[in-house]
């Protein structure tokens, strides 16, 4: 693969990601039109686009996807571990480390990996991608939820609802698992529906996340030296475990490759707003939001030129 490829990928999304910025800044973009087309990717375009997946999965086998969904459930559990031993390794702050486990585990492996693999894989890393982050919405939604109220005294008991833990995402991922393994078929004028919808998933996923981005000032990301580290090490050591145990395990390049690079994604927008739902820190989530995006830009093509061209 040329390394030219990761370079125009990342150039297309960067452009998109400033007209969002600018976008938010000229008032065309705001908080409220934010959470509807966050509500809209959620619920709608990205299910759509991971069910019209389907139809790139002909060079795939049963074998490979089957590791794939065991290879995402083993990832996380090491996420984990790794994010409880990295806060202290780095002295974070004890008011600010349940924060920065969330920042350390959690991925954009949505608003930001799918655009930039589907762009160099096609639709087949569409498909890949979401069986990998499967075990995301569970997690973000249990673990994280727990993280972030966890000692808390000034507020009541969170309950997590079904709802929450199983998103359309989910459901169309499921779905798409049980029409691979199945031999199903979707009709084709239901496979092009889709299609056609679930492909305006990328460019509103990165016009979202600039407008995002847009609410917390540059400047934020430069005042915890500490967390900052820990996120530089962040973007380059997960896709270095994740290249590792990818080897091991598989032997077509193309999903050593997305494995490797969905791991080498920034922090999660999402962790923001679940720190603003709970009342967490939501400051030290935009710091490092902000950060990891920023660096990424630089870290992304190291990464792909370190474990992926070939």
């Amino acid at each position: 693969m040329d390394f030219s490829n990761i370079i125009i990928a990342l150039c297309k999304l960067f452009f998109l990601l400033l007209l969002g910025y600018f976008l938010h800044k000229k008032k065309i973009l705001d908080t409220r039109t934010d959470d509807g087309i966050s509500s809209l990717i959620v619920n709608a375009t990205n299910p759509a686009l991971i069910l019209s997946s389907l139809g790139a999965t002909g060079t795939s086998t049963k074998g490979d996807v089957l590791r794939l969904v065991l290879f995402g459930a083993g990832f996380y559990l090491v996420l984990l571990l790794l994010a409880f031993v990295m806060v202290r390794l780095f002295r974070i702050q004890h008011s600010k480390r349940n924060t920065a486990q969330l920042l350390l585990i959690f991925s954009n492996t949505g608003f930001m990996a799918i655009p930039v693999l589907q762009t160099l894989y096609g639709d087949i890393a569409v498909f890949y991608c979401s069986i990998l982050n499967l075990p995301f919405n569970f997690l973000i939604y249990s673990y994280g939820v727990y993280l972030l109220t966890r000692g808390s005294e000034s507020s009541a008991p969170h309950t997590i609802s079904l709802r929450q833990l199983i998103s359309p995402g989910i459901i169309a991922s499921v779905l798409a698992l049980v029409f691979y393994f199945s031999g199903l078929h979707l009709p084709a004028v239901v496979q092009d529906t889709l299609g056609f919808l679930g492909n305006v998933t990328p460019p509103l996923s990165m016009l979202l996340l600039g407008s995002v981005l847009a609410d917390y000032p540059l400047s934020s990301m430069f005042k915890d030296g500490h967390l900052n580290l820990m996120i530089f090490i962040k973007l380059l050591l997960l896709p270095a475990l994740a290249y590792m145990f990818s080897i091991l395990l598989f032997h077509d390049s193309v999903i050593i490759g997305i494995n490797t690079l969905t791991f080498a994604m920034p922090c999660a927008a999402m962790t923001v707003m679940l720190c603003k739902e709970y009342k967490g820190d939501s400051m030290t989530a935009s710091i490092g939001v902000v950060f990891s995006t920023v660096l990424s830009l630089l870290t992304i093509p190291l990464i792909f030129v370190i474990f992926v061209l070939h």
